[in-house]
């Protein structure tokens, strides 16, 4: 199989209200929150490490009805600066909630406007210079499979591989990571937060159907079930 021109362009993410969503994130990471059709949010260039990643915020298709098994981790630098983004993150509307992540942990979990969760990490030397986004966090039944398929899909390196862990970082020094950690569940629905690839290529469709892909219901399913879009590199994402 050869190398894919596929990349990461954007991240999807279901909100009953797209602009009260967006304004949320434009304060967290900044950017420029903008509308778009049918009812949808976008956050373009928000401050990511230099990844390239909108935000998309769709109109939610359904209720929420369980964590999701995709989240943001934003990185924070010191002990101050932690205390001043967890109090931001509550006084702009975020709820802080318990999923189970037990007593003593160095984070604290929220969930944004739209109910989607995100974690705020106390400092640590593995997010030193990613920018305000620590890592994209997927749950997985098999880290290392999962990882070895979106690193193809991206570009962007397998950095680590563990039996309960892997992740890819789109370079050696700086910029967010993407992380994938072993959770035994399976999926259970849609997700509501979802990604998108863009490509200057038709053939990497079926690239990525070899790599284990599947295609149904109008969209891509990662090895795992977990939908994504693949547009052209000219069509918004």
């Amino acid at each position: 199989m050869s190398d894919m021109s596929t990349r990461l362009a954007s991240l999807v993410i279901d909100a009953t209200d797209p602009a009260a969503a967006a304004q949320f994130w434009y304060i967290m990471l900044g950017g420029t929150a903008t509308p778009g059709r049918g009812g949808c949010h976008r956050l373009v260039a928000p401050d990511l490490g230099g990844c390239g990643l909108d935000l998309a915020f769709v109109p939610a298709r359904w209720d929420k009805t369980a964590k999701n098994r995709i989240h943001l981790d934003l990185a924070t630098e010191s002990p101050h600066e932690y205390q001043v983004l967890t109090s931001l993150a509550a006084d702009v509307g975020a709820v802080e909630v318990n999923v189970g992540q037990g007593p003593g942990v160095p984070w604290t979990v929220f969930r944004d406007p739209a109910g989607n969760e995100f974690c705020i990490l106390e400092p640590g030397d593995l997010y030193h210079h990613t920018g305000p986004l620590a890592a994209l966090v997927v749950d997985a039944v098999d880290p290392t499979r999962l990882a070895t398929f979106w690193s193809a899909a991206t570009g962007w390196p397998l950095v680590h591989t563990e039996e309960n862990s892997a992740a890819l970082r789109a370079s050696e020094r700086a910029g967010p990571w993407i992380e994938f950690l072993r959770v035994p569940d399976q999926r259970r629905g849609p997700n509501r937060i979802r990604l998108t690839l863009a490509t200057d290529d038709e053939s990497d469709a079926s690239d990525l159907l070899t790599r284990g892909a599947t295609e149904y219901d109008g969209a891509f399913h990662d090895p795992e079930g977990n939908e994504f879009r693949l547009v052209p590199s000219r069509v918004p994402t």
